[in-house]
């Protein structure tokens, strides 16, 4: 049973973190002018935000797994 929390606990970790991204990357895309900078930021912005939802839907697919077992 733990090792079922510790898939949840990964999750939602990573749900969190791609919530907080995407907060980040829509108030840059609202700036009517990006710097240089704010532009390659929402490029890592956005690869991050990739990088925890492969996380979230890997635990997903996890969780649902061992559901069937």
């Amino acid at each position: 049973m733990e090792e079922e929390e510790s898939k949840e606990a990964v999750y939602r970790n990573a749900k969190n973190k791609h919530t907080s991204l995407e907060r980040r990357l829509q108030m840059l895309l609202k700036k009517p002018y990006l710097t240089e900078e704010e532009e390659l930021e929402i490029k890592v912005l956005k690869k991050k935000k990739l990088f925890y939802k492969d996380i979230m839907e890997r635990a997903r697919e996890e969780i649902e797994k061992g559901e069937k077992d």
